[in-house]
């Protein structure tokens, strides 16, 4: 009776271990994302978004703008950015660089994903819904 006892015991703790070590990270957001200004004549674009994250946690973000330019062509550019957050809420630059057609001034459409990592462990991430911005010279 006292070996099962201690081996239900034993078997509650690590499960309740295995549950704190999979905590998920805490929530990080991405937000007010800027409409964009062309570079070069639209070899790119650029602007501005905010991130509130966990101090010390490691954070990616992947942004795309998607464009139709003309009789059904598209111009899109990706940006990727990775780093360590300091806490609390940072504004970053993001720079697409079009990859088929320069970019036009008009609207284009937004589109990411953002992922918090902590030491040994990476949240699911957050595909960020799709946002209509406006092109600028």
């Amino acid at each position: 009776m006292r070996r099962t006892t201690r081996a239900v015991t034993a078997a509650a703790f690590a499960a309740g271990i295995g549950l704190v070590a999979a905590a998920p990270a805490q929530a990080m957001e991405i937000y007010e994302i800027s409409d964009a200004t062309r570079i070069a004549e639209g070899a790119a674009v650029e602007g501005t978004y905010k991130v509130s994250c966990t101090a010390g946690s490691n954070i990616f973000v992947s942004l795309s703008v998607t464009q139709r330019v003309s009789e059904g062509r598209i111009a899109n550019g990706s940006y990727f950015q990775q780093w360590v957050c300091e806490g609390g809420e940072v504004e970053l630059d993001y720079q697409a660089v079009a990859f088929n057609m320069a970019f036009d001034e008009g609207p284009a459409v937004l589109s990411g994903f953002i992922q918090e990592c902590q030491a040994e462990f990476c949240g699911t991430g957050t595909n960020l819904p799709l946002q209509v911005i406006e092109i600028a010279d």
